[in-house]
């Protein structure tokens, strides 16, 4: 990550030859160039940035772009996909079987020690991924919701509804109508981790920042949220490459 003032300059040629995502933060507090894992360049702006100098910055900065990406190419075509999944979650270790001809191959969903197998019939990498997050995002579908419904009667913090999506930025959200959004990669972190992420979550439904107010409402909960928020900061090299790779396509 890169981080500029406001001191652009740049010619309409290097401008033409990068793309990139604008994402407007209230905690930004200068302009900032990163590059997302396989998701190519964002530029983060704080709301009071003006708009028309982002072309600028960007070209101004284009040879550490260009550089970055490369390296980021190089990174796409290292990625390998997994014979198995290691789900941090339930410390479960699941194999995974390519069947490269469903035509001539038949593989059974359970292997001979009676463990399940995950069998994936799609040839092309882009294809094998999204059938390898399917399973993620069903198995997160069916552990998930139980869990925070423990939770929430532990804390008496009650919530609305609960859907569970694969965020790019956040392992979990609450609306102002006690929405609570989890995210599917939740699944490769431990389960404590999950479990504070739910405990931060459900007491948004009171308190919908991060007030005094907030933070206390949480220590109740958690004494040592402190700790666990900042396993959670560090978790993101938890999630495998391939399923980075496929999300931010």
């Amino acid at each position: 990550m890169k981080i500029f003032t406001r001191r652009e300059a740049a010619t309409e040629n290097q401008q033409k030859e990068l793309k990139w995502q604008l994402r407007v933060s209230t905690r930004a507090r200068y302009a900032k160039l990163q590059i997302k894992p396989f998701g190519g360049l964002e530029v983060v702006i704080p709301p009071r940035f003006p708009r028309h100098q982002v072309a600028a910055l960007v070209a101004r900065h284009a040879p550490w772009i260009h550089q970055q990406l490369a390296n980021q190419a190089k990174l796409r075509e290292s990625v390998r996909l997994p014979h198995r999944l290691l789900l941090a979650f339930d410390n479960s270790s699941t194999t995974v079987v390519y069947a490269t001809d469903p035509r001539q191959y038949e593989f059974e969903l359970f292997d001979e020690t009676g463990a399940e197998q995950v069998v994936i019939h799609a040839e092309s990498q882009a294809a094998r991924i999204r059938e390898l997050r399917q399973w993620i995002r069903r198995k997160a579908r069916a552990s998930l919701p139980g869990m925070l419904r423990q939770v929430s009667s532990n804390t008496g913090l009650e919530f609305n509804k609960l859907s569970i999506r694969s965020q790019k930025t956040r392992w979990g959200s609450c609306s102002a109508r006690g929405n609570i959004n989890l995210n599917d990669q939740l699944l490769f972190l431990p389960r404590s981790s999950v479990e504070y992420l739910m405990i931060h979550e459900l007491c948004h439904t009171r308190h919908l920042n991060h007030s005094k107010a907030y933070w206390s409402l949480v220590e109740q909960h958690c004494t040592d949220y402190r700790a666990h928020e900042d396993l959670l900061s560090a978790s993101r090299d938890r999630v495998p490459d391939w399923f980075l790779l496929d999300l931010y396509r």
